[in-house]
């Protein structure tokens, strides 16, 4: 008799554990059933309430890392900082956000103030399998949808790319105006390269999300110094093996040196 009270007391508390709540290692936290339609996701902006705002008439994309950080993106900037949902489904920055330092102009970069600000005032969160919500305290509404709904990524091979941007660091300019767009079109097992000025191809292999390109064989044309920026810039970044990642139509070519390009397809 004993041994079976015994054995019910065990088995009374084994059910207590198991009904215990599962905090985060840092305390009570909780995150809600939401945040596993958020973090991995990105999402592009379909609507807005934004009349007025310095947002108006732009495009937005927010990205939800599975390591719980955010990256916004407008018409300028790229932002990015760690993020986490709380049990109220608000958004909280938890370190503000790092922004790259693009040359734009004062529209461009008013849009980026306003995101940084918005996503800081913790804006309520709703999200499903295809749509994200987030409102804002002062009753700003963005209607966003997931970006493989919206905009599906586009194949590494067999798009031509257009060098956008340089990277190098925390710093981000400006492919120059006016010139022959730069280029790139990886087909199979050769990369085509158009720098603006000279053109050529190299051999190249991709190891999960990491591209290796051999050296690139290049005419030898002279060109004006902004050209010549982005052909250098080109080089430098596929002189080692690079990580690449695509959103929607946008590539995004890092060198471990912290020198980069982004690309969009045409």
């Amino acid at each position: 008799m004993k041994r079976a009270v015994l054995a019910m007391l065990v088995l009374f508390a084994v059910a207590g554990c198991g009904e215990q709540p599962k905090d985060t290692p840092g305390g009570s936290f909780k995150e809600p059933v939401e945040g596993d339609l958020l973090w991995g996701h990105t999402f592009l902006l379909a609507e807005a309430d934004t009349a007025g705002t310095a947002l108006e008439g732009t495009d937005l994309s927010l990205r939800f890392t599975d390591k719980h950080e955010v990256q916004a993106r407008a018409s300028c900037n790229s932002m990015s900082g760690p993020a986490s949902l709380g049990e109220d489904n608000r958004l909280r920055l938890d370190n503000g956000m790092s922004m790259t330092e693009m040359g734009c102009d004062d529209v461009r970069h008013d849009q980026d103030k306003w995101i940084v600000t918005f996503l800081g005032a913790e804006p309520a969160v709703t999200v499903t399998a295809e749509r994200l919500t987030l409102t804002g305290q002062d009753g700003v509404v963005l209607e966003l949808t997931e970006q493989s709904v919206a905009d599906p990524d586009r194949p590494l091979v067999g798009t031509v790319w257009t060098v956008g941007s340089l990277v190098d660091g925390q710093t981000a300019s400006s492919a120059p105006a006016g010139a022959r767009p730069a280029t790139m079109e990886f087909g199979d097992g050769r990369v085509d390269v158009f720098t603006g000025c000279n053109s050529g191809s190299a051999a190249y292999t991709l190891a999960g999300k990491t591209i290796t390109v051999e050296p690139l064989l290049l005419t030898r044309k002279a060109c004006d110094g902004g050209i010549m920026t982005v052909e250098s810039a080109m080089v430098a970044v596929l002189t080692e093996p690079v990580s690449y990642d695509i959103t929607s139509s946008t590539l995004a070519l890092d060198n471990p040196s912290g020198k980069g390009l982004r690309l969009s397809a045409e």
